[in-house]
């Protein structure tokens, strides 16, 4: 399953909805977010695609704290450029002195209405150095949504009928560990209609997981040293196919929690509109 040379110049219009809700230490928080996305694949260079996302419609409930930064800079991603990696996931930022300017442009700003955030010298350090180079943001991005819906790796495996394969993702910011890795399942089926539809099931790696990070972090804070410490995972994507390479309609959710003191819970949904 590959993108094609004829395929250059199509465009597909989506919308992104994404709940997610969190709680930590009994505090929490939650936000609702909506964009609207332009995805056009720009060329197949030797069987590699460039793509370019455009950002038209961005809309969320929360602007208090993390969420806050959020929303102010996403405007420094309103326009992506880049190709896929051999695994069919975001790859090579083509744009990235682009990306920069918007940046450097609108961060005295940024700083300005931040000014009583204690965490603002944290955030602006953290931005400089996820911009430093593509690799950086690459990374950062190739498991976030709507980044992972869009290209999740899938269209790179000679998937069939009935028969499992296996994948990698992550789930970022977590924790002293930073992120959670996951080990995938990928099973394809034929709808009645002819579609093309395929599940994913995942489970955490435990051999990459830092596990032992999340437990020293946690009891600190609990200053318990039997605490439950433990990370439980649940975690599904499904994929709607109509027009190979293009998702008709794609979700994934996850629930990651220890008892009795972290709850995140994600459902995202991207749809062709």
């Amino acid at each position: 399953m590959e993108f094609n040379i004829q395929d250059s110049g199509k465009t597909r219009k989506y919308a992104f909805l994404r709940e997610e809700r969190y709680q930590f230490q009994g505090l929490r928080n939650e936000n609702h977010l909506e964009i609207g996305l332009d995805v056009k694949l720009l060329s197949v260079s030797e069987g590699v695609p460039t793509f370019k996302i455009n950002i038209i419609r961005y809309k969320q409930s929360n602007a208090t704290g993390l969420y806050s930064w959020v929303g102010d800079i996403h405007e420094i991603r309103n326009e992506l450029i880049f190709t896929l990696n051999e695994k069919g996931q975001l790859g090579t930022i083509l744009n990235m002195e682009d990306i920069r300017m918007k940046w450097e442009k609108i961060k005295p700003e940024l700083i300005k209405e931040h000014k009583k955030d204690p965490h603002k010298d944290i955030f602006i350090t953290g931005i400089n150095e996820l911009l430093e180079n593509a690799d950086n943001l690459s990374d950062a991005l190739r498991f976030a949504q709507p980044y992972l819906l869009l290209f999740p790796g899938i269209h790179a495996n000679q998937l069939k009928k009935d028969e499992e394969t296996t994948g990698y993702r992550e789930l970022p910011n977590f924790l002293a560990a930073k992120m959670v890795p996951i080990n995938t399942v990928e099973t394809l089926t034929e709808l009645e209609d002819g579609k093309i539809q395929i599940e994913v099931q995942g489970t955490i790696d435990d051999e990459k997981f830092e596990q032992e990070k999340v437990t020293a972090m946690i009891r600190i804070l609990k200053n318990r040293p039997r605490v439950p410490t433990q990370l439980q995972l649940g975690y599904i994507e499904r994929y709607r196919l109509d027009e190979w390479p293009w998702s008709e309609q794609s979700m994934c959710m996850s629930i990651a929690e220890i008892p009795g003191t972290l709850y995140r819970e994600e459902r995202n949904i991207l749809k062709a509109i």
